[in-house]
């Protein structure tokens, strides 16, 4: 059974023209893609940060030109990809979607992002609908969870993964200015708390904090980017997880029979 793995993360900086955007991005997939990395994620909302009352105007079903274009990334590179995240619509709902792709571009899963960003002055949920329902998937003998940007503000979320067998959780993300610390804090510590990788892929610029990063289980970053645009990659080893939770078997010490007192 395969152990390691190459992740590979896309760090952009949207501006107002979706379109713009979106080449962008793609570019980026293209040229990563010549370290053939097993896995690929896009940041939160890679075509485009709306504000919550234009959401709308940005949205796409499952079945238009944006997400044929993700599903024929993963297949002609040959690679897993965690498409970022889209605003997607069904019926008259719209949702923060993450979509995963396997090598031969077939969706295998769709991620609702559940806790929607009602912080610091901005409604996400004033035009968005939470997502009720976590993705534990698997590709290439890889288990692994999916969540979005504030849901890792959450700790209960990559428990739930890591309790499931999750080996990394994947969180893409458009994390806001100034928060740069909370971002490093928060991927280290999900990473620690559960014994976990953990990989956050962030949009950078003026608006957002960039320092996309992946957190082995010892809460120590094995790869990092700054603020400027790019890719980054790194290799994990899941034999770490299994060092790591041996001298600290967080998971296994874990207490539920104590009852709080009034």
């Amino acid at each position: 059974m395969k152990t390691r793995y190459k992740l590979c993360g896309i760090q952009i900086e949207t501006g107002s023209d979706p379109r713009k955007n979106i080449e962008k991005a793609f570019s980026l997939v293209d040229k990563a893609s010549r370290g053939n990395p097993d896995f690929m994620v896009l940041p939160e909302m890679f075509e485009i940060v709306p504000e919550p009352s234009r959401a709308g105007e940005s949205a796409h079903t499952l079945s238009d030109e944006l997400v044929e274009r993700l599903a024929q990334a993963a297949r002609s590179h040959e690679v897993n990809l965690i498409g970022g995240s889209i605003i997607e619509k069904d019926g008259d709902a719209l949702f923060n979607t993450s979509l995963v792709f396997d090598r031969e571009g077939e969706l295998r899963g769709r991620y609702r992002k559940i806790h929607l960003f009602d912080a610091f002055d901005y409604g996400e949920s004033k035009t968005l609908k939470g997502g009720s329902e976590p993705l534990l998937c698997t590709l290439d003998d890889l288990p692994f969870g999916l969540a979005i940007c504030y849901d890792i503000r959450f700790p209960e979320v990559a428990r739930f993964y890591a309790a499931g067998g999750a080996k990394v959780v994947f969180f893409p993300a458009a994390f806001f200015q100034p928060n740069h610390d909370h971002w490093d804090l928060n991927i280290r510590c999900r990473a620690l708390d559960n014994g976990i990788f953990v990989m956050g892929c962030n949009q950078t610029g003026k608006r957002f904090v960039g320092r996309s990063a992946v957190s082995n289980p010892w809460g120590i970053l094995v790869a990092s980017m700054g603020v400027e645009e790019g890719f980054f990659c790194a290799e994990i080893d899941l034999a770490v997880i299994d060092a790591t939770r041996r001298r600290l078997p967080l998971l296994e010490n874990r207490r539920f029979d104590v009852n709080p007192r009034p």
